[in-house]
């Protein structure tokens, strides 16, 4: 007798609203539900309700190791696999005309879906419906998925699924054994394994391993490191001290890494060391521990591998170390809420990048230092626009590199540390008066910037990204404030008028 799972009531709506979208006329909906969801559990259910009806479903993934994962979920589901066509991107490529002509194409971790063997698939079956899934409607390159998808429906947010029971709390450390200023991007847009290399402070390694001592209590956990070599030397490390630990990746056979996941079950091995296997749709056993030892300017890397330990189990707390500062790259935990869009993410016309003075926290574009020449070492220097203090150069390795400053190890995942979070993030790359507003009054509850009136700085702030503000925004953000919309359009008119005063120049303090 199988087993069939019955479909949460978040899940069900989900697929009813997807449905709603499809009978409106649209032909493809993107389906975002955050990792952890159950979106394999979705997926096969909406396949058995397709093939129950006659029609036949093609399933893509985009890596081999999910094929066997998700036939699993669809047996389990009792989908007649005779109707169901299961394979990776590449292969339906190779097969197109060949493979039985499918009534609803169903793609998995969908953020990839603008690649071009994607869109061959599409546009040789542009008469068919599509769905897909995906936890990070993002891409890197900042085009938006609106050319492949109509619609979006959306989940409920981490916040929701963490209160109601399905995904599991968490405690989120960082603390960085990075040099970001050494980081360089590669043409895909993020870091390059060589430039991570030389970013890493040469204590990681017993480093990694007194923090997992520290905080993990002997639990089992899984590494994601940025490379082979790097991910074999955690291992190495862990083993010495006593602690069992393996690497695997996508090479290792697979006989070998069946035998790994195996003993990994049964809790034979401690720490499972890792590079992107165990990432986007991968099936691991529950785990309450992960840490993350790849910096990465991937929001969807960054989502799925933090999230990775956050299954539901009752009592559960996951805990999350993140030694590369992760958290402060994106500014956000796991249980952020998102504003997940179909639309492109806008770019500057011209890129700008922004500074912070040391001592008056003065925020600005960088092109904004003042340049002079020390009197005493005729050397060139930076000066604040607004205190006029010297920029201070960082301390110098022998090696010439800038030395990786120490970080507390906080628990980010608190009130404060949450507090911090925020406080760390840059107002002028915030798009919305909301979000702007939150940083500076993160900032002066902490007393990161002197930041005494954060409503009206958000204000100005706003007005030099745009020459006015809309009045569906004011009056959203008097709503988040729960504050008297007359109030807010008063300080608005006030900013907006000494903003258009030419010789007004504006700091974030």
């Amino acid at each position: 007798m199988i087993f069939m799972f019955q479909l949460h009531p978040y899940q069900q709506e989900l697929v009813n609203e997807a449905r709603s979208k499809l009978a409106d006329g649209n032909k493809s909906v993107c389906i975002v539900s955050p990792a952890g969801s159950g979106k394999s559990v979705i997926i096969a259910e909406i396949a058995r309700r397709t093939v129950q009806k006659g029609g036949q479903v093609l399933f893509i993934v985009h890596r081999k190791e999910l094929v066997d994962q998700i036939t699993a979920s669809f047996k389990q589901q009792d989908v007649d696999l005779h109707h169901c066509t299961i394979m990776t991107v590449i292969k339906v490529r190779n097969r197109l005309g060949k493979i039985p002509k499918p009534n609803l194409i169903i793609t998995d971790e969908s953020h990839h879906s603008l690649a071009k063997t994607y869109k061959q698939i599409y546009d040789y079956y542009a008469d068919v419906v599509r769905l897909g899934f995906t936890a990070t409607p993002w891409r890197m390159n900042g085009n938006g998925l609106g050319e492949i998808y109509d619609e979006m429906v959306t989940g409920k947010s981490v916040k929701w699924l963490i209160e109601h029971h399905y995904l599991a709390p968490f405690k989120y450390y960082s603390v960085s054994n990075v040099d970001r200023n050494k980081l360089k991007r590669s043409s895909t847009g993020d870091y390059t394994s060589s430039s991570i290399n030389n970013a890493m402070s040469k204590t990681v390694f017993g480093d990694v391993v007194e923090k997992y001592q520290k905080l993990a209590n002997d639990q089992q956990a899984v590494l994601y490191a940025h490379s082979v070599e790097y991910s074999n030397l955690y291992a190495e490390e862990f083993q010495k001290h006593g602690i069992n630990a393996i690497h695997v990746d996508a090479q290792t056979p697979t006989k070998q890494r069946n035998q790994i996941m195996s003993e990994f079950k049964a809790g034979k091995i401690k720490v499972l060391c890792n590079v992107d296997l165990i990432s986007e749709g991968f099936n691991i056993p529950e785990v309450p521990v992960v840490m993350l030892l790849r910096p990465t300017k991937s929001l969807v890397i960054y989502i799925q591998q933090a999230m990775r330990g956050m299954r539901y189990r009752p009592g559960k707390v996951a805990i999350i170390i993140d030694q590369v500062a992760n958290a402060y790259e994106f500014g956000a935990l796991p249980d952020n809420d998102w504003e997940w869009s179909l639309e492109g993410r806008a770019k500057s016309a011209k890129a700008r990048t922004v500074s912070e003075c040391e001592f008056c926290h003065a925020t600005f574009y960088s092109d904004e230092w003042i340049t002079s020449t020390n009197e005493e070492t005729h050397r060139m220097i930076k000066i604040c626009p607004e205190c006029g203090r010297e920029k201070p150069v960082l301390p110098q390795d022998r090696d010439g590199s800038k030395r990786v400053q120490d970080a507390k190890l906080v628990d980010l995942a608190t009130k404060q540390g949450r507090l911090n979070l925020l406080a760390n993030k840059r107002p002028r790359r915030q798009r919305s008066l909301w979000t702007i507003y939150q940083v500076l009054d993160a900032q002066k509850q902490t007393g990161a910037a002197n930041v005494k009136y954060p409503m009206q700085r958000a204000l100005h702030i706003r007005l030099d990204q745009e020459p006015t503000i809309a009045e569906t925004e004011l009056v959203s953000f008097a709503d988040h404030l729960q504050m008297p919309v007359s109030r807010v359009m008063f300080s608005y008119h006030n900013a907006l008028k000494k903003h258009q005063q030419p010789t007004t120049k504006l700091f974030n303090f």
